[in-house]
């Protein structure tokens, strides 16, 4: 259908102005992860396929503007040694933090959750930077996992905000920086040579 064409984007659905996509976990599990690791029909096509773990967030496909995106994905192993999963641009890799939960509907498990945080590579040294970068992933667990084959996961990527305090201390940093540029300035301006002093008034004058 033409309706349909107009908003479809990069593979996934643009929702239309004012609509957000919105799901529970348990709807992600239920209604769309679980359909797509079975091959069968998708409530809608609003979740695009991407490999996750090949680029930069700031590249990913769909509006920048949104709080929350999702895609689906091939679940990437951790390494073992490392406790990491390294991007395959080189620009940083995601890693794990905190706990797996386990995601309950109808008295059952049948998704795990857990989330990672993206780290860039820093260019001019070996060191990497947290970025504000997080994503939730959602996997299949229990029967469900175990008769997939290839198993997919369902990522919602999101960037976090900056707490006040940090805010705050930006600001006051900020603050600080003016300051000493003022006293270097004034101190300075102590020490620069000015234009000489008007000359006493001789006789001629007076």
């Amino acid at each position: 259908m033409e309706v349909e064409k107009r908003i479809v984007v990069n593979g996934g659905m643009k929702l239309p102005i004012g609509y957000r996509f919105h799901p529970t976990e348990q709807e992600l599990i239920l209604h769309y992860l679980l359909p797509k690791a079975f091959a069968s029909p998708l409530p809608s096509s609003i979740i695009p396929v991407f490999d996750l773990f090949f680029s930069h967030p700031l590249t990913f496909p769909g509006d920048q503007k949104e709080k929350q995106r999702y895609f689906f994905c091939k679940k990437r192993e951790v390494s073992s040694n490392e406790h990491r999963i390294k991007i395959s641009s080189g620009d940083g890799y995601w890693k794990p933090i905190g706990k797996e939960r386990p995601i309950i509907a109808c008295g059952k498990t049948f998704g795990i959750r857990r989330t990672l945080a993206f780290y860039e590579t820093n260019k001019s040294s070996s060191y990497c930077n947290k970025t504000r970068w997080s994503m939730t992933e959602y996997c299949l667990a229990g029967f469900a996992s175990a008769k997939v084959s290839g198993e997919w996961a369902v990522y919602n990527v999101y960037e976090r905000k900056v707490s006040k305090g940090r805010k705050q201390r930006k600001s006051r940093e900020g603050d600080d920086e003016e300051l000493r540029c003022i006293d270097h300035f004034t101190v300075g301006s102590n020490h620069e040579t000015g234009p000489p002093p008007p000359s006493p008034p001789t006789s001629a004058d007076e």
